[in-house]
């Protein structure tokens, strides 16, 4: 049987890195901190925190998922049961920028409007959402990798295109012989985030350029990406539908070969109505935005 009170105590010291913020947050001493989280590893047998920094084990990390996911679940039922027909229900969901920027949010909002479901995202490239629904942190992510996790379902959502484009003009200065080793070397590009993003996986894949060996603007957002090629100022790989029209209107041209991305929806196997419909709403999406 699992001692919440305990639990509880584990999850603030995860959250405030440190025994005394989460004292301060319960409102106990450090004492009683210390003391309900060496009562937790006693009778689990481990380790759950680490010191010097405080951070969960691995093992504190399943602990943690099991008791957001419980916390999750209750406060779905409570609000989908006895709770007023016009309560609201939060949804904390793993999404990738790209399809943030495809119109996810317009696509799945009647739906969010008639269940009345509120989105709690946490945004990310879809190569690392996963990691946020082993830990607990979100009841749902679109993601890349297609085997589900441990307690968890997968559903396809279909393929994602990505293609290498520039400006005209910044192709004619950049490339002028087309794709080169030594042309990416010297061309800037816009690659999104700190990661291991699809952009540096493409370069290192294609042409063995590691990062640091190529310029590059660091951006954390879809869309300030693709506006930096259409501004002429760095070539981006970008998703084919993001794209589309800029391609026919001749203000972006393909540098190279699509880069096809396999996107899959993944969320807990024991799902609640509103879940249910979100995940429903998101693949109605990528049907009308990506390629089967």
């Amino acid at each position: 049987m699992l001692d919440y009170k305990l639990l509880e105590a584990l999850e603030m010291v995860a959250l405030a890195g440190s025994f005394d913020g989460a004292a301060r947050r319960l409102n106990l001493t450090q004492s009683a901190i210390s003391q309900r989280i060496r009562q937790l590893e006693e009778r689990h047998g481990c380790v759950l925190l680490a010191r010097d920094p405080v951070h969960p084990t691995a093992a504190g990390e399943r602990l943690l998922a099991h008791v957001r996911q419980v916390r999750q679940l209750e406060a779905a039922l409570r609000a989908e049961g006895d709770e007023p027909a016009d309560t609201w229900v939060s949804l904390p969901v793993g999404i990738n920028a790209d399809s943030l920027a495809l119109g996810l949010i317009a696509g799945i909002a009647p739906v969010l409007a008639q269940a009345r479901l509120l989105l709690d995202c946490v945004i990310d490239d879809e190569a690392y959402t996963l990691d946020l629904l082993r830990s607990g942190a979100v009841l749902g992510c679109i993601a890349t990798q297609a085997e589900p996790v441990t307690g968890c379902a997968v559903m396809p959502l279909g393929t994602l295109h990505y293609l290498p484009v520039a400006a005209p003009a910044f192709a004619r200065q950049h490339f002028p012989a087309g794709l080169t080793t030594a042309a990416l070397t010297n061309a800037p590009a816009a690659v999104f985030g700190h990661r291991d993003s699809l952009h540096r996986r493409w370069l290192r894949d294609a042409y063995a350029l590691s990062e640091g060996s190529y310029p590059c603007h660091v951006i954390p957002d879809s869309n300030a990406l693709y506006a930096l090629a259409i501004a002429r100022l760095a070539y981006a790989v970008a998703p084919q539908p993001q794209v589309a029209d800029a391609l026919t209107k001749g203000e972006l041209i393909a540098l190279g070969d699509a880069i096809a991305v396999p996107l899959y929806w993944h969320h807990w196997a024991q799902q609640t109505q509103s879940a249910a419909q979100l995940a429903t709403a998101i693949a109605a999406f990528a049907t009308s935005r990506f390629a089967g």
